[in-house]
């Protein structure tokens, strides 16, 4: 019997130059004084909230022809051709913490990226993302590199209620390269 795929067997973690150090010494004494808190450094903060990962899977545009009767023919190219993964985007669903702490930080993060005081075009260093199989062994490497911090998804805020609930939010990179290694050995 085959077992099924696990969704969380994957690690993940965005690099530690992500948050620029200027944001990262803002937010370092507010976490020092949360109640219980064991995570002081903002990046570990950040990290600690992935919740889920979104990668497109490889695409082909096929080859179109009509014939005679006006029937539309797809086909593939007779010529080797690369495969695409567009759009070239990563999805990372975030869990939002007490008083929206880290989405405040990721606000502040993509500010910084899209200011004159944001000096480099894309995240520095490029992040690894490593799938296991059931054993706990890392067999699939993907590195991830030049990417853009593109979008923040929205923060929907009401009165209507005023439980503890589990809320997320996206944070949307857009990547230039994407490298994936598969070692079976």
């Amino acid at each position: 019997m085959l077992i099924s795929a696990r969704n969380n067997q994957f690690l993940f973690n965005l690099p530690r130059k992500f948050i620029p150090t200027h944001i990262a010494d803002k937010y370092r004494p507010y976490l020092n004084k949360m109640p219980g808190n064991m995570i002081t450094e903002p990046i570990d903060f950040l990290n600690y909230g992935i919740q889920s990962l979104n990668l497109p899977g490889p695409s082909f545009d096929p080859v179109q022809q009509v014939d005679y009767p006006g029937n539309v023919q797809k086909w593939r190219s007779s010529m080797p051709i690369s495969t695409t993964r567009d759009p070239k985007e990563m999805t990372i669903t975030m869990q939002a913490f007490d008083g929206y702490v880290n989405y405040w930080m990721a606000t502040e993060i993509f500010d910084w990226y899209y200011t004159r005081d944001g000096k480099t075009p894309f995240v520095p260093e490029g992040v690894g993302l490593q799938v296991m199989d059931f054993e706990g062994n890392v067999y699939v490497t993907a590195r991830i590199n030049r990417m853009i911090l593109s979008s923040l998804s929205a923060l929907d805020l009401n009165f209507s209620s005023n439980t503890v609930e589990f809320q997320t939010f996206n944070m949307t990179f857009t990547y230039n390269d994407l490298e994936i290694v598969i070692n079976l050995d």
